[in-house]
């Protein structure tokens, strides 16, 4: 048997957790690293990885290439 899943509650509970900073602080704790933009170095991408560390980059031939490590 299948369960129902109420896409639009998941979709809500996702955003909220997003903007929080809960699913980001979940997803380090569990040993992902996490990639997005940072909006004060746009040409730049951001990196986080579990241990703390966060740095700017950008990818070259499919791998980060750190640039900056970033104090936080």
């Amino acid at each position: 048997m299948t369960s129902v899943i109420d896409v639009f509650a998941l979709s809500k509970k996702v955003e909220h957790d997003s903007k929080s900073g809960k699913l980001s602080r979940e997803l380090l704790a569990q040993g992902q690293t996490l990639y997005g933009k940072n909006p004060d170095y746009p040409d730049y991408l951001e990196r986080k990885t579990p241990d703390g560390k966060v740095s700017l980059g950008k990818w070259n031939k499919g791998a980060f290439d750190e640039i900056i490590s970033l104090l936080c």
